[in-house]
């Protein structure tokens, strides 16, 4: 008897791939979804990320908490968001009656052997005791790795399965429960607003709650910089008191009062510093740097990044390794690079080179290597998804590179006793800078050519008056180099917590400042709650499920201490659930910080909400006693910015793999009637 295969992707784009890689495929249609047959013993089916999700078990759902009775049940049962997923639910279904034997070819991460697992028990029906149940391992899809992926089976990965289920049902505890719990409170207080928090949400939002405390709080200080301005060849040579800062005026003034019309080239220093070529790229690194360099968003940064993996020009990004081993095959990959006449040069000029090593970092990953190109030819990119190729390719390249040496040049001036400093660097060497292009941001300070003991006239001497300044605000890439630091959330999800934040309205701008109303549930959990915002319990299960995939510790015992851990919480809430609810009504009952704008029914505002289908709408603060409401398009809604023609929010439609529409949420604009009417307000 054959045995028949079914192996399952995580998206339809790479079960194209993999059969294509494994022979000569015919595709089938299974209403309008496509699976491919590979002589006629291999089936590849995709599912499309999750096609099953955590829900209430039928019979218990009720609103309250805590509850823990939760099953896995297709997602478009779940929410209307995801009907698109039922197809691939009933292909999978389809063609797994003719299969034995069962393959993972998802991801290899948790998130991918937790989709794969569910897809092969409950979409196929799959018995892990009569069987056949394997896993594909790849960090590339190019064709060689997928070959010697399927070549080179592996048992299922219970422990990554294991710790991948505990992960979601943690997280489902936590957010369901804590979010009823805070939404119940605020009814209890006679208002109505939809509030959640999640078990790595909660922290993250008192990391940046307490950074805008310092921000707000900040009390700046006065103080005083002298600057001399010394005359050569035409040109000043700007040089600042060695003080710095004088914290008083009259000491300022003094010293200026103590310089004479001429200054003395007292000292010159001038010092060389060799400077490493930079790590590999893992995926914290890839989204700050995008974010710098190119000003993309980290979420954006990821979903490019496993599009370009996806498509075989890159390596799995979901990595926290910043090392590139040797049995990559890294000459070949510069070889392959070298057909881009974009990358020509450099790669020449590194195939000649020997010993070729990267300069590997200290992190890694037992299941990735770094990021990196696969040297596939990269056609039809658009403009960002180039761009985010463009600076995986570069830093690849420069982390073979030659040390950069730059030289620093340190010049003191003696005005009558009174010295002063400038200083500047200059790059001696350009070494990996010429590898890395455009994304080497360096400053070239070059000072005028001195001699000591050279006297200068001074032309002017100038006292700034200055303040000192708060710290400055997280910005999207910053905060996830944070979490990353104090070990909050997964280095695949700390983006998307990011997100959520904004999309409840707790967090606002780029430069990011968290609304009132992300303030005041920071200010109401710590009170009543705390543990709710602790870091150190989140990184304790964080740890903890790390141990269940290096089989250390069981699943059951983690799930259990996350229970208890929800009940303590629910138990205070419900203790407390009047004041805690009054505590939140102080946001509900005013004017949000993230309002759309004025309700164009009755006195309210227009605020975000969430439907029961998950969908999202416009509508008045004031429900149930204004029922006005907007739709929206779909996709994840952001607001973007105010509307110059009517003063309401621009907000943002965000879909995979479109580009972002941006629309006035006011139906009566003037830029949509065409009529240059200013819109009233009701109490006008």
């Amino acid at each position: 008897m054959t045995m028949v295969t079914l192996i399952i992707t995580e998206k339809p784009k790479v079960a194209e791939r993999i059969a294509n890689a494994l022979g000569k495929p015919k595709r089938h249609m299974n209403k309008k979804v496509s699976y491919f047959e590979v002589a006629g013993d291999i089936f590849v089916a995709p599912a499309v990320g999750h096609i099953f999700g955590l829900a209430e078990k039928k019979g218990s759902q009720r609103w309250d908490y805590p509850v823990f009775d939760i099953e896995w049940v297709p997602s478009h049962v779940i929410s209307k968001n995801s009907d698109y997923t039922k197809a691939y639910l009933d292909n999978l279904k389809t063609v797994a009656k003719k299969c034995h034997t069962f393959i993972n070819a998802c991801d290899f991460d948790v998130e991918g052997s937790v989709i794969g697992y569910n897809a092969i028990i409950h979409a196929c029906g799959a018995d892990i005791k009569k069987d056949e149940i394997y896993r594909m391992k790849f960090s590339t899809l190019t064709e060689d790795a997928i070959f010697s992926a399927y070549k080179n089976l592996h048992p299922l990965d219970k422990e990554m399965v294991d710790a991948g289920i505990a992960r979601h049902m943690m997280d489902w505890y936590w957010g369901i429960n804590l979010s009823r719990a805070l939404t119940t409170s605020i009814k209890r207080a006679g208002k109505y607003m939809t509030l959640s928090t999640g078990r790595v949400q909660g922290p993250t939002l008192k990391i940046l709650s307490e950074r805008e405390k310092e921000i707000t709080g900040f009390k700046s200080r006065k103080y005083w910089e002298l600057r001399q301005a010394a005359l050569k060849e035409g040109c000043d040579i700007i040089s600042l008191h060695e003080a710095g800062k004088f914290w008083q005026q009259d000491e300022a003034e003094g010293a200026k009062s103590r310089c004479g019309k001429s200054t003395v080239v007292s000292d010159i220093t001038k010092k060389r510093v060799n400077q490493k070529p930079p790590n590999p790229f893992d995926l914290t690194t890839l989204q700050t740097e995008a974010y710098r360099c190119l000003g993309i968003d980290p979420r954006v940064t990821l979903e490019i990044a496993q599009d370009l993996y996806t498509s075989g020009l890159m390596s799995y990004p979901r990595t926290s390794s910043q090392q590139l081993p040797a049995e990559l095959d890294l000459i070949g990959i510069i070889k392959k690079l070298a057909r881009n006449p974009d990358y020509k040069d450099e790669c020449a000029y590194l195939a000649s080179k020997s010993p070729l090593k990267p300069n590997n970092g200290k992190k890694t990953d037992p299941a990735h290597p770094a990021i990196h190109p696969t040297g596939e030819v990269a056609a039809g990119l658009d403009a960002q998804h180039k761009k985010i190729y463009d600076l995986v390719v570069r830093r690849f390249l420069a982390t073979f590179g030659d040390d950069a040496v730059r030289q620093s040049v340190k010049i003191e001036f003696d005005n009558n006793g009174q010295k002063f400093i400038i200083s500047g660097s200059t790059t001696v060497e350009a070494g990996w800078y010429l590898l890395y292009g455009k994304y080497a941001k360096i400053e070239e300070e070059e000072l005028p050519n001195v001699e000591k003991g050279e006297v200068l006239p001074v032309r002017e001497l100038v006292i700034s008056e200055k303040e000192t300044k708060p710290p400055n605000r997280y910005t999207p890439a910053s905060i996830i180099r944070e979490m990353e630091k104090r070990n909050i959330g997964t280095k695949a999800t700390r983006a998307q917590v990011l997100d959520i934040l904004f999309k409840r309205g707790y967090l606002d701008g780029k430069s990011i400042q968290v609304t009132q109303l992300g303030m005041n549930i920071v200010e109401t959990l710590d009170k009543f709650c705390p543990d709710v915002l602790s870091e150190k319990l989140t990184r304790k299960f964080e740890k903890e499920m790390d141990s269940i995939i290096d089989g250390k510790m069981a699943s059951e015992k983690v799930l259990i201490d996350g229970r208890h851990a929800v009940e303590h919480f629910s138990k205070e809430f419900k203790t407390n659930e009047l004041e805690i609810g009054k505590s939140l009504t102080g946001t509900a009952s005013g004017a949000p910080v993230n309002t759309l704008g004025k309700c164009l029914k009755c006195e309210g505002n227009l605020v975000l909400r969430k439907s029961k289908f998950g969908g999202q709408f416009a509508g008045c603060d004031k429900y149930p006693n204004c029922t006005f409401t907007i739709s929206l398009p779909m996709g994840m809604i952001k607001k973007e910015g105010t509307c110059p023609d009517c003063g309401y929010a621009v907000l943002a439609s965000i879909e995979r793999g479109k580009r972002p529409f941006l629309f006035c949420v006011n139906p009566r604009c003037p830029k949509k009637t065409g009529k240059k009417e200013q819109v009233s307000t009701p109490s006008e």
